[in-house]
C-alpha cells in the first residue's frame, strides 16, 4: 500500500517519484498493485495534480509503473524485468557506439560461465525447455527466424543458471550479441556449424558437466567471432528496442 508524507513543493515531482520508486523496488508496493489516483496522491503528498502527473511520467519512463485501461483502469506498479535491462543496455550500446569487438569480448566472458552454471544448477524443467527449443532450432529456418531461435535458446541457458542477475544481463545483451546486422553471416554453413555446437553445449549442460559446458561454449563463441568479426561493422547501430524489421 502506498503511504506518503507531505512532500516539499520544490522539485516535488522528483521527490514523489523517488519515494514511490523506493516503495516499488523494496516490495512495499507489490508488482501489479493499483496506485491511488492523482487526486488521492495529491491529497497525501500536498502536491498539485500537475506535479503528481509529472512524477507518474518519470516512473512510467523508468518502467516502474504501467497504465491499464478497462474495468480496473489506472496506474499499476511494475516489478523491473529483463525488458528494463534490455532497454537500458540498448540505449547505452547505441549512444556510446560500442565497438563490435567489445560486444564479442562480453559474449566470450559471459556465455561460457553461464553455461557452466547452467550445467551445475539445471532442473528437469530447464532440460525440457532446452530440448524443446533445440528441436525448433533448424538449419532450414530463414536467417531472421534462425537468429531469433538462437537467441531464445541462449536465454533458456541463461535462465538455467538460476543466477537472476547474470540471467537478466545476458538476456538483455543477447539480441545485441547475436544479431549484429551483418548480411551473409547466417549462411547455411554457419547455421549448420552453430547447430552442431549448440547440440554439444546442450549435451554437456544436460549431463551436468560444467567444465565441458564452459569449454564447448567458449569454443563456439570464438568460432562465431572469427567468422563474423571480419565482416561486421566497427560499431553496432541497433534499432530502438521493440522496433520490427
Amino acid at each position: 500500500m502506498v503511504r506518503l508524507d507531505k512532500v516539499r513543493r520544490e522539485k516535488g515531482c522528483e521527490t514523489l517519484a523517488s519515494v514511490l520508486r523506493e516503495q516499488i523496488l523494496s516490495g512495499e508496493v507489490p508488482s501489479g498493485e493499483l496506485l491511488p489516483n492523482e487526486r488521492e496522491l495529491g491529497d497525501q503528498s500536498g502536491l498539485s495534480r500537475g506535479s503528481v502527473r509529472e512524477a507518474m511520467r518519470i516512473l512510467e519512463t523508468q518502467g516502474l509503473i504501467t497504465t491499464t485501461v478497462g474495468r480496473n483502469q489506472g496506474r499499476r506498479a511494475v516489478r523491473p524485468g529483463t525488458d528494463l535491462v534490455r532497454n537500458s543496455l540498448d540505449f547505452f550500446i547505441r549512444g556510446q557506439r560500442i565497438p563490435f569487438t567489445s560486444l564479442m569480448e562480453t559474449f566470450e566472458t559471459l556465455a561460457p560461465n553461464i553455461s557452466a552454471l547452467a550445467a551445475e544448477h539445471r532442473t528437469q524443467q530447464d532440460i525440457d525447455a532446452l530440448v524443446r527449443e533445440r528441436e525448433s532450432f533448424k538449419v532450414t529456418l530463414g536467417a531472421r527466424r534462425f537468429m531469433e531461435a538462437n537467441i531464445v535458446w541462449h536465454c533458456v541457458v541463461a535462465r538455467a543458471s538460476h543466477n537472476p542477475l547474470l540471467s537478466a544481463l545476458y538476456e538483455g545483451l543477447c539480441p545485441s550479441l547475436l544479431d549484429p546486422h551483418v548480411s551473409g553471416f547466417t549462411s547455411k554453413e554457419i547455421r549448420t556449424a552453430a547447430l552442431r555446437a549448440v547440440g554439444r553445449i546442450q549435451e554437456a549442460i544436460i549431463d551436468g558437466d560444467a567444465d565441458a559446458a564452459r569449454r564447448k561454449m567458449l569454443s563456439h563463441v570464438q568460432a562465431y567471432r572469427k567468422m563474423v568479426e571480419p565482416i561486421a561493422p566497427r560499431t553496432i547501430k541497433l534499432k530502438p528496442a521493440g522496433e520490427k524489421n
